[in-house]
């Protein structure tokens, strides 16, 4: 059985999206391990980690999500590679390929001794960083190159995403520092629920518990006047409104365009002639205790996720690592 660790150069990179492409795109069986959970996803009266969720169900996976990504890192109090190996060992299946999924950054754990380089090192996998094209995040895979020269790791490659400018790869080559692919923007990977946005601020939903599966695809400050408000939220779709909650002719401005939810800061509630609007349109009201730019914040920074019901979704990755990753070599 073979293994492959994949990294993250810089948080943001899109590893999770790279490592379910790389898997549904492998001929044969591929098993999944993600020593570190990250963004959680709770189940019931389960807190996991959503990419474990994502990997069991797309490759039809026996473990459950515990196993498959079972610590939370903690600098201060964390586990020994000991550990990372006995889980690993304990979910590595009988595969053509299993594939190890890192953290935020490949380099987290190091003052520890599991980071990514080590735990790719006593699993004994070959390594495929994952990062943007960003100009810090070049000189960051430089660095990382040179400083796996300290463990027994083979760096097959770099895997850019979200461009399509050559001009990075080829920059990169003449570095030494062999480019596996280039994956192009995706606008849809970008965009997220509205059930995403409750569970980031953890909002009260005053209206519209039926239509949580709205699309979020832009978000708006409703800071201004409302004139000037309008004139904005007529020219974009599918967003997301986020005001305060006494600010009711912004609101009511917002349920008269293509408004997927409604976002009241400092736990303020609205009025009832919005609630009423909201009701009639399917527009969900989202009330959260926290401040406009605390929550714009939360909100920009939220991860789109994918579900593994989102056969779109799943499809429009599996066919961008197919086209644009040198699959042969990363499967070597």
């Amino acid at each position: 059985m073979r293994s492959l660790y994949l990294g993250s150069v810089v948080e943001g990179s899109g590893k999770s999206m790279v490592t379910l492409g790389l898997a549904k795109n492998h001929p044969g069986k591929v098993g999944f391990f993600k020593p570190f959970k990250e963004h959680l996803l709770r189940q019931e009266d389960r807190v996991i980690d959503q990419d474990a969720y994502l990997m069991r169900r797309a490759l039809k996976l026996s473990m459950p999500e515990e196993l498959l990504c079972p610590f939370s890192y903690d600098v201060f109090r964390s586990v020994h590679m000991d550990d990372v190996l006995s889980a690993y060992e304990r979910v590595a299946c009988d595969c053509d390929l299993m594939l190890i999924e890192g953290t935020r950054e490949v380099t987290t754990g190091y003052m520890n001794d599991v980071s990514g380089m080590a735990i790719a090192d006593a699993t004994g996998s070959d390594m495929v960083l994952v990062s943007t094209p960003d100009p810090a995040a070049l000189d960051k895979i430089a660095m990382l190159k040179k400083f796996l020269g300290s463990y027994n790791v083979k760096l097959k490659g770099v895997i850019l995403n979200k461009t399509d400018d050559l001009s990075v790869s080829n920059f990169l080559e003449s570095k030494g520092i062999k480019v596996l692919g280039c994956l192009p923007h995706i606008p849809e990977m970008t965009y997220f629920s509205v059930k995403e946005v409750v569970e980031a601020i953890s909002a009260d939903v005053v209206v519209g518990d039926d239509h949580l599966d709205r699309i979020v695809e832009d978000v708006f400050i409703g800071a201004m006047s409302n004139e000037t408000a309008v004139r904005y939220m007529r020219r974009h779709g599918k967003k997301a409104i986020i005001t305060g909650g006494d600010r009711s002719d912004i609101q009511l401005s917002a349920l008269s365009t293509d408004t997927s939810c409604l976002i009241l800061t400092g736990g303020m509630y609205p009025a009832n002639q919005v609630v009423s609007r909201a009701y009639e349109k399917g527009v969900p009201i989202l009330v959260t205790r926290y401040d406009t730019m605390a929550a714009s914040d939360m909100v920009e920074h939220l991860i789109a996720r994918i579900e593994p019901e989102d056969t779109e979704k799943m499809r429009l990755v599996v066919k961008a690592v197919q086209d644009n990753v040198d699959l042969e070599e990363v499967y070597r």
